[in-house]
């Protein structure tokens, strides 16, 4: 199967198996929350998924990821419809910026966790969120004085 968008633009999705591939233990369904299209086609990869492992006795566990909060001005799929299609599932739900890194890390915390059976407390998922830090800039208080133009006449005189 082809990991280029090139050759197949209707399949724009990712399909992540943790573990080779015949003893998986989760699998992450990434889809673009910009491209409505590429979390349309979850179903089927979710079949291609359940298919493939339909003679193993322990399912992989499944976590549907969507990319791209780094463009949540131009998100196309609304979070209640990921998270709707989780609960439907059974999937974790995650979110992510491959681009910025955001919440990326957090994001395989967790999944592992829950693929070892580890409770993550507030902390340990607090720790691995980035902090956003900023410089406070103190401008001047004093009140800025206008340049006030001289009342303009309606007529106007040539010489």
């Amino acid at each position: 199967m082809s990991d280029s968008e090139e050759e197949s633009p209707d399949r724009q999705i990712k399909l992540v198996v943790l573990g080779d591939g015949t003893s998986g233990k989760g699998v992450l369904l990434v889809y673009d929350i910009t491209n409505y299209q590429s979390f349309e086609n979850l179903e089927d990869w979710y079949n291609m998924v359940k298919k493939a492992n339909e003679e193993s006795e322990i399912q992989p566990l499944v976590a549907l990821v969507g990319n791209k909060i780094d463009l949540e001005h131009m998100r196309t799929v609304k979070t209640d419809k990921h998270q709707r299609f989780c609960q439907e599932n059974g999937f974790s739900s995650h979110f992510v910026s491959a681009k910025t890194g955001d919440s990326v890390f957090l994001c395989f915390q967790r999944i592992t966790a829950d693929i070892l059976g580890i409770k993550l407390n507030k902390a340990e998922m607090e720790q691995s969120q980035r902090v956003v830090k900023a410089d406070i800039v103190n401008y001047s208080q004093e009140p800025v004085a206008r340049t006030v133009n001289p009342p303009r006449s309606s007529m106007c005189a040539i010489q």
